[in-house]
């Protein structure tokens, strides 16, 4: 298995702390496997309860295999995943903009999942994984002039 980059550890607990994702795919034309251009990009977005299983670095949500974000994540894996903390006071905003390639998911990160969310067993759907590849974190707390990034090697 190859080895993961090292995230900074304020990252990290950001995103294990909270449990709602917004994941942005592209629409693809289903024929030809390229990006629909009519109008311009079209993109689709669907927000999810995820756990983040520290080890592969993935963020791990359930979906429905039919649903349009799965479907579409299926035809190019490459996403994008906002995570937001809600703050009306400019000072304590904090938020990672995340691109990730989606995938399905391990045992092990269904595992993670389901002891986050033990009630999802009870609903139909799978487990899909999002490999974190870049990770920009935002927190007005900490007055950094850049912001904290990861890259995935």
């Amino acid at each position: 298995m190859a080895k993961i980059a090292p995230m900074d550890e304020r990252i990290q607990t950001f995103i294990t702390r909270e449990k709602v994702l917004a994941l942005s795919v592209i629409e693809c034309d289903s024929n030809q496997g390229e990006i629909a251009t009519d109008k311009g990009l079209r993109v689709y977005g669907a927000s999810c309860y995820y756990a983040f299983f520290v080890p592969n670095l993935s963020l791990c949500f359930k979906s429905a295999l039919d649903s349009k974000h799965i479907q579409l994540a299926r035809r190019n894996p490459n996403v994008s995943v906002i995570i937001a903390k809600d703050s009306r006071v400019l000072g304590n905003i904090q938020g990672v903009q995340i691109q990730a390639r989606f995938r399905d998911s391990t045992q092990e990160e269904e595992r993670a999942y389901y002891a986050r969310f033990p009630f999802a067993k009870l609903g139909g759907g799978a487990v899909f994984a999002l490999d974190i590849c870049f990770a920009k974190y935002t927190d007005n707390r900490l007055l950094l002039q850049e912001k904290l990034t990861y890259i995935k090697d």
